[in-house]
């Protein structure tokens, strides 16, 4: 059967698989918004970790490692975990690139400066594990590798550190941080939960 290009713009008279060669479209001819590549990281351990204030905001188990194709395209986060701090305190969630904070608020005066911010329950109970989501559109910067980690912690009272935007937690936190479920039981009541992160290359 002849191929025959129409007028409306369809073909036909193709056989399947009769133009493999020409199947293939670049990153650069795709147009702008397309998603060029996905990659997801993903952690189901649990990990307890005793806090001290002004330390160290902890590192959620499940990141995330992307090289992008071009330095004017955008990567796209998605960020998805179990966690539970060990009071009814607030807790504080920095987005990192590289070991660097990115997205926080810009409101420098705040005792504390996060990416996004969750209050355990007035209810509150160490078997009783909470979500945080977010989503963050970050520029693409350079063609080099990028890994993007997520801390958390707790803020409650004001930070000594001058740069409030740094992932350090409060003054008043003597804590368990858990990301990925449940610090105890509750009779035979043990929860779980898993943490994800998705990176999305974007045509800019």
């Amino acid at each position: 059967m002849p191929v025959t290009i129409n007028g409306n713009g369809s073909i036909t008279g193709l056989a399947q698989g009769g133009i493999d060669g020409t199947k293939v479209v670049t990153a650069s001819a795709q147009p702008a918004g397309a998603i060029l590549q996905t990659v997801q990281g993903f952690s189901g351990t649990k990990t307890i970790t005793n806090t001290s204030a002004n330390g160290d905001a902890i590192e959620c188990p499940a990141s995330v490692s992307i090289t992008p194709s071009s330095a004017s395209n955008k990567i796209l986060i998605h960020f998805h975990a179990s966690f539970i701090h060990g009071n009814a305190n607030d807790v504080g969630f920095w987005l990192l690139r590289n070991g660097t904070v990115i997205g926080n608020s810009q409101r420098t005066t705040e005792n504390n400066v996060c990416f996004s911010e969750a209050s355990m329950p007035t209810d509150y109970s160490d078997w009783k594990p909470q979500t945080i989501s977010f989503n963050f559109l970050d520029d693409a910067q350079n063609t080099s590798a990028h890994t993007y980690t997520v801390r958390g912690g707790g803020i409650q009272g004001s930070k000594s550190n001058t740069n409030k935007a740094l992932p350090k937690l409060g003054a008043s936190n003597n804590e368990e941080m858990v990301w990925g479920g449940s610090i105890a039981t509750s009779g035979n009541e043990s929860n779980a939960g898993n943490m994800v992160i998705i990176a999305q290359e974007i045509k800019g």
